[in-house]
């Protein structure tokens, strides 16, 4: 099945195309957030070393276990008071230089081989930064935003459970590293996985022995901002995009299609459903390809009005030009027929006679259609009783052809009309005349009713039925469909089509169609009451 789409849904559908945006700026922040996070593991890996390097072999910074300061601090480590705050170092020279590096926003840890904290500064929470709202529309924007934004994406938050601080010494792979010798850095959750602790641990030689181990930590709260901050003003912006976009192409395509419907509307309202030319069409001056179309509609159109001219004055030239030739022959066969001629001649004299008959009824009826054209445009309009004016005609074609049997219905109360009543008693002579030619037995039913609107004149006729899809031609000039294969009358199919014009000419139409009981052809004009 086809599945019919307007521009504006052709255009709307095109749009979501741009719906990649979106995922094109989510790939770009989590891009932005590994760079990030590369970084912030770098910086962590060179603080680590800068300390360590400040403590490379530096034998009396790192007492042995007997020394009377490593036992002092194996004897008050545990008891740490669990609220990040430790003892008094276990060396106050390396928390002399660990501590000129506390400024950072990372902790700095240094443990000997035993995992003995010598000394640490820094601490992992930070306070709260003070909201960075913006005023005005870009205001605006964040407070509707960022409640969305909030509820999609993970916030950073500085109310989490410190392991190392509880447990008295940082522990993890790190670590584990750093004592063997190699710089190594590790991304790891709290124990209530509300933070992620970003480490680097760097080893402490003391010539070819590592004596000890540098720990810096950070936690990745400063980088899940960041990610966060350019989440939100990416997808603004794309979203600000997608909405300008979505109206500009709406409206774009909403003219568009306007323009078109205005252009198929002009077309429709130029030709009539006969075919006929009404009006010109109104060409646009555009300079796009609709005002190109329109043009060469007008121009097509314009052709076709002189081509239909041409064609609706050719019966009344045929008939104007061929009444010489018509004189001319039919005076010669009647000086034919006062002379003596032999029987057998005067058999093609009258064969002669019988064709001339016929092309002077074709031209008569030629001229009638065409004056009946003619007429149509100057009549004058009056109001008249409908059933009076059928009655009148059904007596007279009761008088004319009293061998043909007629069954009349009128309704009881008048039919106002508003018309011509001698045009509207000439379609129904081509009515009856039509049923009357193409009957083959039983009554010619002429009948005409009325309601609160309209009346209906209906003609019909027992018969042979109309081929399908001939029933809206039949109305057509010079079609006739019916072949009564005889020798009568010539039948131009021009008695329809006069039915038709004055049936427009008083507001109505007519419709032709096939009765099954009894079989044949009935032909029905609908017409608008006169107005009170």
């Amino acid at each position: 099945m086809r599945i019919a789409l307007g521009i504006r849904a052709q255009l709307l559908l095109v749009l979501t195309v741009f719906l990649a945006l979106p995922w094109l700026g989510y790939e770009y922040v989590r891009e932005l957030e590994r760079f990030l996070r590369d970084a912030q593991q770098q910086a962590l890996a060179g603080t680590a070393q800068a300390v360590a390097t400040a403590l490379h072999d530096r034998p009396r910074l790192f007492a042995t276990p007997a020394d009377p300061i490593a036992s002092f601090a194996r004897d008050r480590v545990d008891e740490s008071s669990g609220d990040g705050h430790l003892p008094p170092p276990a060396s106050p020279e390396i928390a002399q230089i660990v501590q000129g590096l506390s400024r950072t926003t990372a902790r700095i840890w240094v443990i000997d081989r035993s995992g003995v904290v010598l000394a640490r500064a820094g601490s992992l929470k930070r306070p709260e930064a003070a909201s960075d709202r913006a005023a005005g529309w870009q205001g605006f924007v964040q407070a509707a935003t960022h409640p969305l934004y909030r509820l999609m994406l993970e916030q950073p938050t500085e109310d989490f459970a410190d392991d190392a601080v509880t447990e008295g010494s940082p522990r993890g792979r790190d670590v584990e590293g750093a004592l063997s010798g190699i710089l190594t850095t590790d991304r790891r959750k709290t124990g209530d996985g509300r933070a992620v602790i970003v480490s680097a641990a760097h080893p402490v030689w003391l010539g070819d022995q590592v004596r000890g181990a540098v720990i810096v930590e950070e936690t990745g709260n400063r980088v899940l901002a960041e990610r966060n901050r350019a989440f939100e003003r990416l997808f603004n912006i794309v979203l600000a995009a997608l909405l300008l976009g979505s109206v500009a192409l709406t409206l774009f395509a909403s003219r568009l299609s306007a323009r078109i419907r205005r252009l198929r509307d002009d077309a429709e309202r130029a030709i009539d459903a006969q075919g006929r030319v009404r009006a010109q069409l109104a060409s646009s001056d555009a300079g796009d390809e609709i005002g190109d179309l329109s043009r060469s509609f007008a121009s097509v159109l314009a052709r076709l009005v002189d081509y239909a001219s041409y064609q609706e004055k050719m019966a009344s030239r045929l008939s104007h030009e061929l009444r010489t030739p018509v004189a001319v022959v039919r005076s010669s066969l009647e000086n034919l027929k006062a002379a003596p001629l032999s029987d057998d001649a005067r058999v093609y004299i009258e064969r002669a006679q019988g064709g001339l008959d016929r092309l002077t009824a074709i031209l008569a009826r030629m001229t009638e259609a065409t004056r009946l054209e003619q007429a149509l445009k100057d009549a004058e309009r009056e109001r008249f009783d409908a059933a009076a004016v059928v009655a009148g005609c059904v007596d007279g074609y009761r008088l004319a052809f009293p061998q043909v049997a007629i069954a009349l219905a009128l309704p009881e109360a008048p039919v106002p009309l508003a018309g011509a009543p001698e045009l509207f008693a000439q379609m129904l002579d081509k009515l009856f005349a039509n049923a009357m030619e193409f009957s083959t037995g039983g009554a010619v039913e002429i009948r005409l009713a009325r309601d609160d609107a309209t009346a209906v004149l209906s003609v019909a006729n027992e018969g042979p039925l109309l081929p399908a899809g001939m029933e809206d031609r039949l109305f057509d000039s010079m079609v006739s469909v019916r072949d009564r294969g005889g020798a009568g009358a010539p039948h131009l199919g021009l008695g329809l089509y006069i039915v038709r014009l004055v049936a427009q000419f008083h507001g109505g139409n007519a419709i032709a169609a096939n009765r099954v009981a009894p079989a044949g052809v009935v032909v029905t004009v609908t017409l608008p009451l006169a107005e009170d």
